[in-house]
C-alpha cells in the first residue's frame, strides 16, 4: 500500500473504472470487503452500483461497506478503504 500511496498519480471515482478488464492480484482481506464471488482470470467491470454507504459491482461480485479510495499507477489499481482493507487489480 505504501508504494502505491507515495506514488499515485491522482485517485479516481469507482464509476471511472466501468468498462476496463481486470485480474485480481491480492487483498487485505476484513469484515467490510466480500471477494468470495470474485472470478478467476479477467473480467470486465460493468456496473457499479450505490446503495446508501455500500458499492457493489458487476451485481454483486465484489460488494464494499464503504466507498473506497481508488487510485491508479502503472496499470495497478488499488482500492483502499477507511477501515484498513485493501484491494489490489492489475488492468489489462
Amino acid at each position: 500500500m505504501a508504494t502505491v500511496e507515495a506514488h499515485q498519480q491522482c485517485s479516481v471515482y469507482m464509476e471511472q473504472l466501468l468498462g476496463r478488464t481486470v485480474r485480481y492480484q491480492k487483498h487485505k482481506p476484513g469484515s467490510n470487503l466480500s471477494v468470495e464471488r470474485l472470478p478467476e482470470g479477467t473480467f470486465q467491470i460493468e456496473s457499479v452500483h450505490r446503495f446508501g454507504n455500500r458499492v457493489v459491482l458487476n451485481d454483486g461480485i465484489i460488494v464494499m461497506e464503504n466507498a473506497p479510495t481508488v487510485m491508479e499507477r502503472g496499470g495497478r489499481i488499488a482500492l483502499l478503504f477507511a477501515t484498513g482493507e485493501e484491494l489490489y487489480f492489475v488492468a489489462e
